[in-house]
């Protein structure tokens, strides 16, 4: 019996052994099921059959209980005991998922961990699943300006997997840049797909700028021009929109090539100047505020979305005097026409205005005499301002019909009051001429009456010069004996002294230099051809022809 109790025992001694040599078979990362047999605060114990209970956190267990049957793969065996875990089985399951998403390119969620910045390492540590992810600083997202790496932390992303690295350590590259441009390429493609031009589409204002909006499209944005916001002037595209407001717009243009689109809002309204020309007929007139200046014109903003041009030509009457508008200014006109290619109505300021033209000759004719004061003297002549809307001028040839004055200085002076009759006026080259000598008769037209050519007058001596003398003549002429038509008796000037009295004959009555032209010289010649002349005739004519009767009668003389 002893014998047998004996052999017993060696058989249980024997089976134990086996038991045992078989438990030791467990190996790190082998998966073993077992039971949950007790809970000690947040670590749990598992009987896998095993000499010893295996330990597990039961924050991977996610609420088991006692009695539960779990899953795990040995993380650790020794002395102290097994450790267990759940998360190892997980890394398996995600780092095959991870490989396949390598293949394929699909996405992978990535937990961001922390940032880190070193001389080796700059970039964002992660999780995919359980296996730990690096994100290079450059790929964490499309705009990378004035980026703050902490928004990223706990944050979950979509990224692609660039690099994956097996062994006992296993990790993953990842990149959400990469993911983003992708699903861009793809929205891209689908909008070029869905959209074409004239169609409308809803978006979102991403940026504003001065100059216009950038739309998001869903994958692409648009640009809005500030000019295609309304039909009117958009100067403050701030006034119209706000980055994030909800839009719908118009597609105007797309560009594949270059993936831009422009877009439009105020093709979603009617255009005012389909109704421009039934709303401001021509004939009738308009108000509207300077806005720019162009070569042409004036660019006036009549109301929104209608644009008014006065040409240059039509802000005033007087041509040559520049009439100009300025900025901001306010104008009426009258609506003379309408540029369909520019979209404008064409105006007219001086339209509304009298046509001083018109006004000048009714109330000052040409030939009418008006009194004015001088307001300049030039070399050819005096500005006088006799209340019109443009000076008269007085041509020196016009001042007197007496004399050529060299310096009109000399016999006026600015502020003088003069009368002078109005000669012509010409609306083309906007000029009034006048004259103050057509206020008289002219005088010239009488001295070929008074002083025919070949008459001998006696005239009084008024100047002595080098040049010869100047006499007094009727109608307050001036007359002129030159030192070759003096009495050659006495050629020199200096015989002949002022107040004199002398007799001429008239040579020529010169009206280019106003002056009429005597010589003593020529009066003297004339006297003695006519002395002769007389003395022969009277020998002609005498009943006694002798010698001697002619003899005494010379002698009786």
């Amino acid at each position: 019996m002893n014998n047998e109790n004996r052999q017993n025992e060696e058989r249980m001694e024997d089976f134990e052994s086996f038991f045992e040599e078989s438990l030791q078979q467990y190996r790190p990362g082998e998966v073993v099921k077992g039971n949950i047999v007790e809970i000690r605060g947040d670590k749990g114990l598992i009987n896998f059959g095993y000499k010893t209970e295996g330990v597990v956190d039961m924050s991977e267990l996610d609420g088991a209980k006692v009695g539960d049957e779990v899953e795990l793969s040995i993380v650790k065996m020794n002395n102290d005991g097994v450790i267990l875990s759940k998360k190892a089985i997980n890394a398996k399951g995600d780092f095959s998922a991870i490989k396949e998403k390598e293949t394929s390119g699909a996405p992978v969620e990535v937990k961001i961990t922390e940032f880190v910045s070193n001389d080796n390492t700059k970039g964002y540590r992660g999780r995919v699943g359980e296996i730990e992810a690096f994100i290079p600083e450059n790929l964490i997202d499309i705009n990378l300006k004035d980026i703050d790496p902490a928004k990223f932390i706990n944050k979950v992303l979509l990224a692609k997997v660039l690099r994956v690295h097996g062994g006992k350590k296993q990790s993953v590259v990842v990149s959400p840049r990469h993911h983003l441009l992708d699903e861009v390429k793809k929205k891209k493609d689908e909008f070029f797909t869905k959209y074409k031009v004239g169609d409308s589409i809803k978006g979102v204002v991403k940026t504003l700028k001065d100059y216009g909006a950038f739309i998001s499209l869903g994958g692409i944005d648009g640009f809005l021009h500030k000019n295609e916001m309304s039909w009117g002037r958009v100067k403050n595209p701030a006034k119209f929109l706000a980055e994030n407001d909800n839009v719908e717009v118009v597609i105007l243009e797309i560009d594949k090539d270059t993936n831009k689109v422009a877009v439009g809002m105020k093709q979603l309204q009617n255009d005012p100047w389909d109704e421009a020309s039934k709303k401001y007929p021509e004939g009738s007139s308009v108000k509207g505020t300077v806005v720019a200046r162009k070569r042409a014109g004036y660019v006036v903003e009549i109301a929104e979305g209608i644009d008014g041009f006065v040409p240059n030509e039509e802000i005033g009457w007087l041509k040559h005097t520049k009439s100009t508008l300025n900025i901001k200014d306010m104008v009426e006109g009258r609506v003379i026409g309408y540029d369909n290619e520019r979209k404008r109505v064409i105006m007219s300021v001086k339209d509304l205005q009298d046509n001083p033209w018109t006004t000048l000759k009714k109330e000052h004719p040409e030939g009418s005499v008006v009194k004015g004061t001088i307001k300049n003297i030039t070399d050819f002549g005096l500005f006088v301002d006799f209340g019109s809307f443009l000076d008269g001028l007085v041509r020196k040839n016009d001042v007197s019909w007496r004399e050529e004055i060299a310096d009109l200085n000399t016999v006026y002076k600015v502020g003088d009051t003069v009368e002078a009759k109005i000669l012509n006026i010409d609306e083309d080259k906007e000029r009034i001429s006048l004259g103050i000598k057509q206020l008289e008769a002219n005088p010239w037209k009488e001295v070929t009456k008074l002083l025919p050519q070949g008459k001998a007058v006696e005239v009084k001596i008024t100047a002595v010069n080098k040049q010869g003398l100047e006499v007094e003549l009727p109608l307050e002429m001036k007359g002129i004996i030159a030192v070759n038509d003096l009495d050659p008796a006495k050629a020199s000037v200096d015989m002949y002294n002022v107040g004199d009295t002398v007799t001429a004959t008239v040579i020529k009555a010169d009206n280019k230099e106003k002056q009429v032209i005597l010589s003593i010289k020529k009066y003297l010649q004339d006297s003695e051809r006519r002395e002769t002349k007389e003395y022969m005739k009277k020998m002609e004519t005498s009943e006694d022809s002798g010698f001697g009767n002619i003899f005494m009668d010379k002698f009786d003389k």
